[in-house]
């Protein structure tokens, strides 16, 4: 009887007649063993050449017949023998063709492989070579029943088999018995190892779930492989396959998986290479072919040295990002605390001051308390959510390195390279999107000092003046530290420029050259307020002095050195004398600066005194006195000739 599987005499005559050339290899006539494409569909003429047994066959392969799913065909092997397949599935190729997946029958379904059309034999010649090989087509038929019934046995057998040579199955990375063992525990239908396996009275064995799954749907039920009918959908459970299976489960998951893609899908080859320009895996085939004809391909060792350094270089700019992500969000929280404690603080000032008023001013209390609730609220959701982005990032961050981590500690440099590239572009995309921005990463909004922890009490005798008694400080001017061309007048309360120079002594309080003068009341504690009435004027300082600030030469006005004003230059020119100064915007000119010092509060506040509106807020701490200080500025050409006045409580 012929072996299994392979046609009759007239087949063998016919390869005969096919036989290749001694110098020439069976691969060169088919390349690929069967992956399809366009190189399985190119075999040389030279193989039917003589019109021998096959004749009819290569004459048909381009024919229209339909193939079937489930049916058995003659098929054309890379060794250029013919022999029963059953087509098991079907695909399209690259070159957008039609593959079949076919099993040769009484052989390893490791064998089984990917086929173009054209080596299947239409079903007329099956029948044709069928009635003049009856016995060897029964043959096959014959063994093909034998064989799926056997398989339960061989299932069982290999069992027994496995537990002799199980250790040196998983000690062995890339061993062809363990190749073998893991296929033959796949099933058809998931290709996923089977889960619960069943067995069906022509042999095959199915996932349970996916047996149900197939037959959901169908009034008649048939194996998904052979396709013989199942009466009332029986099946019986297969406890052998199924200890089988679990064995196989203690099998490490990266070894299978290495083991499954360690070889060319396209040409059954070995995985070598790495292409540095798709950034895949390749045999050498792959490198040989058109298709990578110009590209740069790395020895995997190589490769995977090169790419794991490349990804230490794209998570590095990660862990910096990370340790400033950190950093900023530890001073964001700490102003969230900050904030959270100021409005604590502003409302037991708030309502202080209202004490003496509530009887009045209940309505106003609760209407500026809704204010600063509302205010604060807002304030306090924005620095929020920007605390939940920044713990976003860090997350995001953090996963990624993880993630990194875990890629660079993988010793499997095949798992390592598979999508390698693009994974450290995503890499690199994301230090880019986590990117800091140059300034403002922390918010650092302030409540209205002005508004809600200035003084209240007067702000009311604003709006209510038949109710309160007006607050402000008496204060004067001290002429022993007026500049030589400033003149007091009005009982000290009034100063302006004038071009004569005075002949008053050079004392150490004076000013030599900045126009200023100091008040004669100084303050080591308590609240206080006062307005400085500025008219139309041009140019003016109103502010703060320190006791031990700097009176002589050239003097740079902020806190750094004892001074905390503002200033109007141009006629519209408003700033805040910070380090460095800070531009104001004010909706309307004031005609009066009213200035709060609240000393233990470190808080100096200036207000447009017209409407209590707030314009600037110093905020610090006080050690030593703090005076008053004016500046009427130069005439500017009689634009700016006008006094500045402090207003007493009797104006």
């Amino acid at each position: 009887m012929a072996t299994v599987g392979t046609v009759s005499a007239a087949a063998v005559t016919s390869e005969a007649k096919n036989k290749v050339d001694p110098g020439e290899q069976p691969g060169e006539r088919q390349s690929g063993g069967g992956a399809g494409g366009e190189e399985a569909s190119a075999d040389p003429p030279a193989a039917v050449a003589d019109g021998g047994g096959d004749g009819d066959f290569a004459q048909n392969r381009d024919a229209k017949d339909p193939v079937e799913i489930g049916e058995t065909y003659l098929c054309r092997r890379a060794d250029n023998t013919l022999h029963s397949a059953e087509v098991l599935k079907s695909r399209m190729n690259k070159e957008n063709r039609e593959e079949f997946y076919v099993h040769y029958v009484g052989l390893n379904r490791r064998q089984n492989e990917w086929v173009d059309k054209s080596r299947l034999m239409p079903s007329k010649d099956v029948k044709s070579e069928t009635q003049n090989n009856d016995q060897d087509v029964n043959d096959l038929v014959e063994k093909k029943r034998g064989a799926q019934k056997r398989k339960q046995e061989d299932d069982e057998m290999e069992f027994k088999k496995m537990k002799t040579d199980e250790t040196e199955a998983l000690d062995s990375s890339y061993g062809a018995p363990m190749e073998d063992f893991t296929e033959e525990l796949t099933c058809p239908v998931c290709m996923q190892l089977f889960s619960n396996p069943i067995i069906l009275e022509c042999g095959h064995n199915f996932c349970s779930h996916c047996i149900d799954k197939v037959w959901e749907n169908l009034e008649v039920c048939s194996c998904p492989e052979c396709q013989e009918v199942v009466p009332e959908r029986k099946y019986t459970i297969n406890r052998a396959l199924a200890s089988l299976v679990k064995k196989a489960g203690g099998v490490p998951s990266s070894l299978k998986t290495s083991r499954v893609r360690d070889r060319c899908e396209e040409h059954d080859e070995k995985l070598k290479l790495f292409c540095k320009d798709d950034g895949i895996l390749a045999c050498v085939i792959c490198r040989d072919s058109l298709k990578h004809s110009t590209h740069t391909f790395l020895p995997i060792q190589d490769a995977f040295g090169f790419y794991r350094n490349e990804l230490v270089k794209a998570v590095t700019p990660l862990e910096v990002n990370l340790k400033e992500l950190e950093k900023l969000k530890h001073e964001q929280n700490q102003k969230l605390s900050q904030h959270k404690g100021n409005v604590v603080i502003f409302r037991q000032h708030v309502t202080s001051e209202f004490e003496r008023l509530h009887h009045f001013l209940r309505e106003r209390e609760e209407q500026l308390t809704h204010e600063l609730q509302r205010q604060g609220g807002s304030l306090l959701k924005e620095m929020e959510d920007n605390l939940v982005k920044m713990n976003d990032s860090c997350q995001n961050i953090q996963d990624k390195i993880a993630t990194s981590q875990a890629r660079m500690n993988e010793d499997d440099a095949i798992a390592f390279l598979m999508d390698i590239k693009a994974f450290i572009e995503k890499c690199v995309e994301e230090q880019k999107k986590q990117r800091l921005p140059a300034e403002n990463a922390v918010l650092c909004k302030e409540l209205s000092y002005g508004r809600f922890k200035g003084p209240l009490q007067y702000m009311m005798w604003k709006e209510m003046k038949s109710l309160i008694v007006p607050g402000l400080s008496p204060l004067t001017l001290d002429p022993d530290t007026a500049h030589p061309n400033l003149q007091l007048s009005d009982g000290l309360t009034s100063v302006r420029y004038s071009d004569v120079k005075q002949q008053v002594p050079d004392n150490p309080g004076r000013f030599s050259q900045c126009i200023l003068v100091l008040g004669a009341q100084g303050f080591t504690s308590g609240r206080h307020y006062w307005e400085v009435e500025v008219g139309n004027k041009t140019a003016w300082d109103v502010g703060l002095a320190s006791q031990s600030s700097n009176r002589k030469g050239k003097i740079k006005l902020n806190p750094k050195n004892g001074y905390w004003a503002i200033w109007l230059r141009n006629g519209n020119a408003f700033k805040a004398l910070e380090s460095p100064s800070k531009t104001l915007l004010l909706r309307t000119k004031p005609t009066k600066i009213g200035v709060y010092l609240d000393y233990e509060g470190g808080q100096v506040s200036f207000y447009n005194s017209d409407d209590m509106s707030p314009i600037y807020t110093f905020t610090g701490s006080f050690t030593e006195k703090l005076y008053p200080y004016l500046s009427p500025f130069l005439h500017d050409s009689g634009k700016n000739a006008e006094p500045l006045r402090i207003i007493h409580a009797n104006v």
